[in-house]
């Protein structure tokens, strides 16, 4: 397909910082482009694991510390979580029109990782941080902090929202391979174990290697 053709299905504004990138040469922006969708698609193996092991890990511990698997409910009337309430309430409103059973289970799924990161916000620190300190069993003790566990969380949320935008991830600042690895020093906080279960499937570094020199003759800004 020719440059054209494909701004008419993507848009001259999406392509465009491509294209900016590389001095107009459009062959090599359309390369990039593509480019951008495989790491997207190589990121998500990562992603996956740290959303996912983030959200029963802190349900585990908020079970505990609640003593309910519902342990929302133990919110309602706080104001301190009202947005929270609200996310729940969502969740709970999409399995009801898709009649499924609204389940803790059911919600802990449904719930998305800006709920989950909202809980190491500084209002929580009084609140939640004693027992959410211990979802990250293997975080060095300097950096088991409130402050530091919520930055790279928030570093991990925009991330994976961009990878879910369809946005540009080349030319991240931090670049994309240093949020890949914040990103498994995570989840080796979690478990050490896992970033080792993960590594096998995982192809984001070796798929960096492979650009970097092209991405050297380029700049732009995330």
């Amino acid at each position: 397909m020719n440059w054209s053709e494909l701004e008419q299905h993507f848009s001259s504004a999406r392509l465009g910082r491509y294209r900016a990138a590389y001095g107009g040469d459009e062959a090599l922006a359309a390369q990039a482009y593509v480019t951008n969708m495989l790491v997207a698609e190589a990121m998500m193996p990562m992603l996956s694991v740290l959303e996912i092991a983030l959200k029963n890990g802190i349900h585990r511990r908020l079970g505990m510390m609640y003593k309910r698997d519902d342990w929302w409910e133990s919110w309602i009337g706080d104001p301190s979580f009202r947005w929270q309430l609200h996310e729940v309430s969502n969740a709970s409103a999409k399995l009801k029109r898709r009649m499924e059973a609204v389940t803790p289970d059911k919600i802990i799924a449904e719930l998305a990782f800006g709920f989950w990161s909202s809980l190491f916000n500084v209002h929580f620190q009084g609140l939640l941080w004693k027992e959410l300190r211990l979802v990250f069993p293997r975080c060095p003790k300097p950096q088991r902090q409130r402050h530091t566990i919520s930055s790279s969380l928030n570093q991990i949320r925009d991330l994976r929202n961009r990878v879910f935008h369809h946005e540009q991830l080349l030319w991240l600042h931090p670049s994309l391979i240093e949020l890949h690895s914040k990103g498994i020093e995570v989840i080796g906080w979690l478990d050490p174990h896992l970033p080792t279960w993960l590594a096998p499937n995982d192809r984001l570094p070796a798929i960096w290697a492979t650009i970097r020199p092209s991405l050297a003759a380029a700049s732009t800004t995330g």
